[in-house]
């Protein structure tokens, strides 16, 4: 058997690569369907093994810039990860990520970001989790806010107001950590819209004139036991306060909507939503904790230098002996250094401080986990004490990282 990976090169290539991600996540097979997909996804993202010619599983690389510490870092999302059950466990999803990884360093995307619930399969690929969403539900009718209302305007807005929601959301995200800069089709075929349905989006306008928050939002329908016309769920997709106000405007505009049973929001683990209901015990408890994306290191040299540091970072350093089967340029001894907030790595034949696998090292990264607890847990291997306080400042934060995109 000789697999051979490579991006799809006609409509027929493409049909099939749809047909196989659709069957494998038992998604919409017809034409409108992989249409839409079309709208999204572009031929050159994709990545498809073939066996004596004929396709046998696919992937996406989808192109992305994520903020990290104030920088847009480039990124290749992994999605539609896929193969037909005739062929499962031929080595052909192995080979797909083991050249999609190459595939990446290529086009100069330093990280990757994957969403799966099979974590174990992708640790196996230098990938781990770096992230989790907060799940708040809690019902409209009986929920209250403590602050009043403000003053100030909503306005129902459209796929084609995208621009007046992108400027609220890099305002909100640009100095956090792990949200995507976001593209006029990302808005119109993703944020806008989920497969086909449109979602519904209101802007809050201040005294002053100035948009300051927005909401997207869909709500559904589902039978119930115990209520005669159903149990409806406002569930919001996508959502940016900038300031107490504008925090309270959303929320209450939510609230608003005292017909449905309940609503359902996502946050960041950072998000202060307790504090803004007057009694915190509406939100039902405890809130779901989900885990969220799996990052990994592409390119370590080049996605450290693109990250930048804390000012109380400058001066240290740390030595790491790195391992990574998948991508053996990561493999080594490195220098990490801080100097003015700039990490640099450059290889060393020093000591190692630290030891660790590529898979260890992301969710140091982008600030998930901290490297005492990862060496608590067993990722990380102290040799010398000294490497694990100064891998602490180089890697600090000022939020917990949350990525609200999907992909």
């Amino acid at each position: 058997m000789t697999i051979d990976v490579r991006p799809v090169r006609t409509e027929e290539e493409w049909r099939q690569h749809a047909f196989i991600a659709a069957y494998a996540f038992n998604g919409d097979r017809g034409d409108e369907a992989r249409e839409r997909k079309s709208a999204y996804y572009q031929w050159d993202w994709t990545l498809a093994a073939f066996d004596a010619g004929e396709m046998a599983a696919g992937l996406v690389i989808v192109p992305f810039e994520q903020y990290i510490n104030g920088a847009r870092i480039p990124v290749g999302g992994i999605a539609s990860v896929s193969c037909l059950p005739e062929r499962r466990r031929g080595g052909y999803v192995s080979a797909l990520l083991r050249q999609s990884l190459a595939t990446m360093r290529d086009a100069g995307q330093p990280l990757s970001m994957l969403g799966t619930p099979h974590f174990s399969l992708y640790r196996k690929y230098g990938y781990e989790i770096a992230g989790r969403q907060i799940s708040y539900v809690f019902p409209p009718k009986t929920a209250k806010l403590r602050l009043p209302a403000p003053r100030g305007s909503y306005r129902r807005v459209t796929a084609d107001d995208w621009q007046t929601l992108d400027a609220l959301h890099a305002a909100h995200y640009s100095s956090r950590n792990g949200a995507f800069a976001r593209s006029e089709a990302r808005w119109r075929t993703q944020i806008f819209h989920a497969l086909g349905q449109p979602h519904d989006a209101v802007v809050w306008t201040n005294t002053a004139g100035e948009p300051r928050g927005y909401a997207v939002y869909r709500t559904t329908n589902r039978p119930s036991p115990t209520l005669p016309w159903g149990e409806t769920t406002l569930r919001v997709e996508d959502w940016v306060a900038l300031d107490a106000e504008a925090y309270a405007a959303v929320l209450q505009y939510l609230l608003n909507h005292d017909l449905v049973h309940q609503i359902v929001l996502l946050a960041s683990p950072d998000e202060p939503l307790a504090d803004a209901f007057d009694e915190p015990f509406h939100i039902k408890e405890p809130p779901g904790a989900w885990l969220g994306h799996m990052l990994r290191l592409v390119d370590v040299p080049r996605a450290l230098e693109a990250r930048p540091a804390l000012p109380q970072a400058s001066g240290y350093a740390v030595t790491i002996a790195l391992t990574d089967e998948s991508a053996p340029w990561n493999a080594g001894t490195w220098r990490i250094e801080c100097v003015a907030g700039r990490i640099s790595a450059e290889r060393t034949n020093t000591a190692p401080e630290l030891e660790m696998d590529v898979r260890a090292l992301a969710p140091i990264y982008n600030g998930f986990t901290k490297p005492v607890d990862a060496v608590r847990v067993g990722m990380v291997r102290v040799h010398n004490p000294t490497g694990v306080a100064a891998a602490t400042q180089i890697f600090a934060t000022s939020f917990t990282p949350y990525c609200p995109d999907d992909f």
